[in-house]
């Protein structure tokens, strides 16, 4: 299941998601799955539920700002998550390329928008020119409890 969520956050909530990052508190992945540099959100989660209400019944596994760049080449290959449910909201959309694709569809990213899905979901992300910010969540609980629409 896949389901995409136009404007979930505002810009404003956004931009104030972004005044999070760290630079010194950067991870930095460069495996066979996804490549990326990353910034841990579980040590300031009441800032998040702060800006983004809506999150504050969510499970966590991990839960971090994302950012790829011309200088992080991707995996070619899709992967899988190991947690029931994952999210990832575009932080930004001043580059080029980043899609997120999926065996059926690729999305081009689009500030605010939130991108939901299950564990059964292969998926990967395009390279990109410019810096590409997500939130990205993994859950251990669904996160909606009314419907949205469901793309696939």
């Amino acid at each position: 299941m896949i389901t995409i969520i136009d404007d979930y956050i505002s810009k404003t909530q956004c931009n104030s998601i972004l005044n999070l990052w760290s630079n010194t508190d950067v991870i930095v992945s460069q495996d066979n799955i996804y490549r990326f540099q990353g910034f841990n959100l579980i040590p300031h989660l009441k800032k998040v539920i702060d800006i983004i209400p809506e999150l504050l019944n969510c499970d966590f596994k991990k839960f971090r700002i994302q950012c790829t760049d011309e200088d992080i080449e991707q995996v070619e290959t899709t992967h899988l998550h190991l947690n029931r449910y994952s999210f990832v909201i575009f932080l930004n959309d001043n580059y080029s390329g980043g899609e997120l694709v999926f065996s059926e569809v690729s999305l081009k990213p689009k500030i605010g928008t939130m991108v939901y899905f299950t564990r059964d979901e292969a998926h990967r992300v395009e390279n990109c020119i410019g810096k590409r910010f997500t939130l990205v969540g993994f859950l251990n609980n669904h996160l909606f409890t009314s419907q949205h629409t469901t793309l696939i």
